[in-house]
């Protein structure tokens, strides 16, 4: 095909099962309508790719042609209606482009696309529909242009609900792969090009995590036997993305880990300033997550632990965190919590026990008649609330492992010490 313009077979070739008047408003067979209007835009961005800015921004990215073909990598172009225009020439009704998302209304009532002068990429369901797109903006766009844009809900597509790259990395995760969850599609692409076969790269469609994305990763992949790593930003609100993440997968799996990327890079911006091989370097120096979400608590309490006070009081905040992580987990804080305030460990296993009942009732309180610790249900009340779901019960097996360790001791000094046993350093 050249230019905008069809021809006669391919008209009959794509369009739609059942025309549909404007004014019914839910027609049959939408869903496959739209499944199908975003194949063909699809094929649409793609055929615009080649002569536009779009495959030297990836390769100055280190994203070449294989790669480019592998995610199916297209154009937008920049123009108001081309999408649209090439639609109407397939016989495709106003009303179907704009269920798909793929064109909306503006402030004169005309139809114009969703998407244009855009990097795009498909957002496919797990079972390889195209349900959805998402476009980034040129690096030399006007500040006020989103860099990303997702096509809006449809009856296919809502961005709570799906990941990008899973489709995509469904193989690998079958053979293994431990999927990292990551911020943005570039980054995805990024990790699971540099390490192929051992990490899968995945993003949220613009917006945060969630419990029904989380449950449709435990589909697609044997969390229990991959973990999942997380790779989010280093900045604060990757870190607090980072702590939400490890709230709702922990009831999925307990090897829930973190990567530490340098400050201020995301894996996109490592893979193309030092390449794959840094970022697979980087992806295989991994860190529980859990002291990432016990560190958070403490260090709302940073200015004040060379006191006493201070100690007892971050203590008393981090201790409920720690009382609802999984079981696998408490021995390892206990020790770091013990070191970082310098207290021993008997301290901390008192104040972590008596915070069970704590724990105990927020949870019930959160999720009322929820009692399996793998419910997404529980999970995402439980995150609401900065309460990580675990098996709370069986705390004190941990708490006794966790005492029969040598405490670390930090470096004494003159300040007054707490009661006598309270306080190992301060």
């Amino acid at each position: 095909m050249t230019g905008d313009q069809p021809g006669r077979e391919q008209v009959g070739a794509t369009q739609p099962s059942a025309l549909w008047a404007t004014e019914l408003s839910t027609p049959p067979g939408l869903a496959s309508d739209v499944a199908q209007l975003n194949e063909v835009a699809l094929r649409f961005f793609r055929s615009r790719l080649a002569n536009s800015w779009v495959p030297r921004h990836l390769e100055r990215r280190g994203f070449g042609s294989a790669i480019q073909q592998r995610w199916q990598a297209g154009y937008a172009p920049a123009e108001w209606d081309a999408l649209t225009s090439y639609l109407r020439a397939l016989r495709f009704p106003d009303p179907l482009i704009e269920a798909a998302g793929l064109a909306r209304r503006s402030q004169r009532g005309t139809l114009i696309d969703t998407f244009r002068d855009r990097v795009m990429f498909p957002i496919r369901s797990i079972d390889g529909t195209v349900a959805a797109f998402i476009g980034r903006a040129p690096e030399e766009a006007r500040p006020q242009v989103p860099k990303y844009v997702n096509s809006p809900r449809t009856c296919l597509y809502r961005k709570g609900d799906m990941l990008f790259g899973l489709w995509e990395a469904r193989q690998a995760i079958a053979a293994g792969a431990r999927p990292v969850i990551v911020e943005g599609p570039f980054d995805a692409i990024a990790m699971t090009t540099a390490c192929s076969g051992r990490h899968a790269g995945i993003a949220p469609c613009g917006t945060a995590l969630t419990a029904e994305q989380v449950r449709t990763l435990s589909q697609a992949a044997d969390l229990g036997r991959t973990g999942v790593l997380v790779a989010f930003d280093s900045d604060t609100a990757g870190r607090r993305a980072a702590i939400r993440a490890y709230h709702l997968l922990i009831p999925y799996t307990h090897e829930v880990s973190t990567m530490v990327l340098p400050a201020g890079q995301d894996p996109a911006q490592v893979f193309t300033e030092r390449g794959p091989g840094a970022l697979a370097g980087i992806a295989a120096d991994i860190h529980p997550l859990a002291d990432l979400v016990t560190d958070a608590v403490v260090d709302r309490w940073s200015r004040w632990l060379e006191y006493p006070e201070g100690q007892i009081n971050a203590l008393r905040a981090t201790a409920p965190v720690i009382a609802a992580m999984p079981v696998s987990h408490v021995a390892g804080q206990v020790a770091r919590l013990a070191h970082r305030l310098g207290l021993d460990y008997a301290t901390v296993t008192e104040a972590i026990t008596d915070a069970l009942p704590q724990v105990i009732a927020r949870t019930a309180t959160s999720s009322p008649g929820v009692r399996s610790v793998a419910s997404p249900c529980r999970a995402a009340a439980v995150a609401e609330c900065d309460v990580p779901g675990g098996p709370a019960q069986a705390l004190s097996h941990a708490l006794t492992a966790a005492q029969g360790r040598a405490p670390p001791r930090p470096a004494r000094d003159d300040r007054t010490p707490l009661p006598a046993g309270r306080v190992h350093g301060h």
